[in-house]
């Protein structure tokens, strides 16, 4: 009688040996690939970024800040290549400028060549302040070769499309050049929230708006939270927002500057689309451009049955369910 089983033994091993060496082969593949990738350069790392490097930081520090920053996608790699391809210890302190983004050797290149930059200088552009306030900000900041028309002129119409932030640039950064980095800088904190701006109740240019009040109205991480929710109950009831802030931006002076005896009640009166004391629904155009906390508080917003707030002389904030409750928090936090 023929011995089927011992003739089946070799090809069943042989098969099996085959499909370890294949999956071996798929595994090596996958992780060429991903290192491959890991090599590129992230889609956080933005043009004209500065790099810094602290003194006192080792390698392995500069490495991680490099990934926290969006210059590089994997610490570990850019370790790697900065302790066996070069000198690490001789890397300087200061600020490394990337005019674009580049792959993770490249990186390591110029911090290996201490390419050191001097004439950077940062540019702060505040959470909330409109496309006028930015023009001047910037027009202080930098030299003669920034002009406040140009750079209204280039952003009419762009209201809360201009990202705030701290951007290290060249002092004769002109309007053009600040324009186009923070549309830039827009583009790449927004188009990750895109898919939760989709599932939300708003457009995102209803988004811009309603952050641009949030940021105007609050002052922290938890009370734009809670503001935010306060305003889409609003919303969702066809009540008005009653927003000062909204005012505010067709007004010549601030609230808190107007001559004494001219309430802000008289000013609620005031005929503009702006004012969302006598129009429900959100105003026409944001009033500032707004930043990351009140985007997202826009999108995640602390769920409450509030529908009024205040906030004392010391900015601190006091909530309400029912109009009764608010003027009782007026009359004990207000007056």
């Amino acid at each position: 009688m023929l011995d089927l089983q011992s003739d089946s033994n070799p090809s069943r091993v042989k098969k099996i040996f085959y499909i370890v060496i294949a999956i071996c082969i798929l595994l090596l593949i996958l992780l060429t690939l991903h290192i491959r990738t890991q090599l590129t350069a992230p889609d956080t790392f933005l043009p004209d970024t500065v790099f810094n490097v602290e003194s006192g930081m080792n390698v392995r520090d500069i490495a991680k800040e490099a990934q926290e920053k969006g210059i590089v996608r994997s610490k570990l790699l850019l370790y790697a290549v900065l302790a066996y391809s070069y000198e690490p210890n001789n890397i300087y302190a200061g600020g490394y400028l990337f005019k674009e983004p580049v792959g993770l050797f490249a990186v390591a290149k110029k911090l290996a060549e201490q390419k050191i930059i001097h004439d950077t200088i940062a540019l702060t552009i505040p959470e909330g302040v409109r496309l006028t306030q930015i023009a001047e900000i910037a027009q202080r900041t930098l030299a003669e070769d920034f002009v406040p028309q140009a750079y209204l002129t280039l952003t009419e119409g762009r209201e809360g499309y201009m990202f705030p932030e701290t951007y290290f640039v060249p002092e004769t950064f002109e309007a053009k050049e600040l324009v186009e980095l923070q549309e830039i800088t827009y583009e790449a904190f927004m188009e990750p929230l895109r898919e939760e701006i989709e599932a939300s109740a708003f457009t995102e240019y209803e988004v811009l708006i309603l952050a641009s009040i949030i940021e105007r109205e609050a002052n922290d991480a938890d009370s734009m939270g809670l503001v935010s929710g306060i305003l889409q109950n609003r919303l969702e009831i066809n009540m008005a927002l009653q927003a000062d802030a909204s005012i505010e931006y067709v007004l010549d002076t601030p609230l808190n500057e107007l001559p004494e005896g001219q309430l802000a009640s008289e000013l609620r009166e005031k005929d503009s689309p702006y004012n969302t004391y006598l129009n429900t629904g959100l105003p026409p155009t944001p009033i500032g451009n707004p930043g990351e906390m009140a985007i997202l508080a826009v999108l995640r917003p602390a769920e409450s049955d509030y529908f009024f707030y205040i906030t004392d002389a010391d900015g601190q904030f006091f909530y309400a369910e029912t109009f009764a409750e608010h003027n009782r928090n007026i009359e004990q936090y207000l007056r």
